[in-house]
């Protein structure tokens, strides 16, 4: 809610909070994170009044295109307001990272830089399909311990962050050119090994990727996975380069 604190609201009655809504600004992209109804008010139009409330703010600012990722309860409440699968479904899962584990894990890539962000801003934006760069910098300034790159002959092949919630650590974005999978789950590697303690750590890539998938195979404790789809409202997002998403940023799955 920091990055974007306008981007939020709260439906009350009766001076108690029934509900929220939380989201993400970029450049021309509003992201929808948290859409969530206390049990007593549910059936009650709260969710599809905050959804309508937020849109009205995104149309009237000119933004051209809402994404969200959706799990099957949410799919038909947000079809009524002009969101489409996009057909690129994706899995949250929960890794359970022993402090053995962590420890065991060895970190091969170089840490990013400021003088780097240029042109992972670049990459990302040309992946996402906007500008996000407000986002990566402040992931850069607040957890710059938790974010790692690869380069080969000069050239910048893949990236990832990582950085710290209430309940773990959240992993993305994770970029990294889809014929270097070895390079990909060095940057996997590095930023599980920079993070202090072993515990709960989110990701979620694309299930379409099979080199991810037989990278988190490799762990075995996860909590259960969560398939969720991403839906868009006007503008596609991720529409190119999808091979090269690992993970994509884990706040936007909510």
């Amino acid at each position: 809610m920091s990055l974007t604190p306008d981007g939020s609201y709260v439906w009350e009655s009766d001076g108690v909070s029934r509900g929220f809504i939380t989201s993400l600004r970029y450049k021309n992209t509003a992201m929808i994170g948290h859409l969530i109804v206390s049990g007593g008010s549910r059936g009650r139009q709260v969710g599809k009044g905050l959804v309508n409330a937020l849109l009205e703010d995104v149309d009237s600012a000119g933004i051209a295109s809402v994404m969200l990722y959706a799990t099957a309860d949410g799919d038909r409440l947000y079809s009524q307001f002009g969101f489409a699968d996009s057909d690129h479904d994706l899995v949250a899962v929960g890794l359970l990272i022993g402090q053995e584990e962590r420890r065991a894990l060895k970190s091969q890539c170089e840490m990013v830089h400021e003088c780097d962000l240029a042109e992972i801003i670049s990459q990302d934006r040309k992946t996402f399909g906007d500008d996000r760069s407000g986002l990566i910098t402040r992931l850069y300034r607040e957890f710059p311990e938790h974010c790692f790159k690869v380069d080969r002959s000069g050239d910048l092949v893949g990236f990832i962050f990582g950085r710290r919630t209430p309940i773990g650590f959240d992993i993305g974005p994770w970029l990294c050119t889809p014929d270097n999978k070895e390079d990909a789950e060095a940057l996997l590697h590095s930023v599980i090994h920079s993070f202090p303690c072993g515990g709960r750590m989110d990701i979620s890539p694309f299930l379409e990727n099979s080199d991810v998938r037989s990278i988190i195979d490799k762990f075995h404790h996860y909590r259960k996975a969560l398939s969720v789809k991403l839906m868009v409202r006007g503008a596609p997002r991720y529409a190119e380069n999808r091979d090269h998403v690992f993970g994509v940023a884990g706040f936007e799955v909510g």
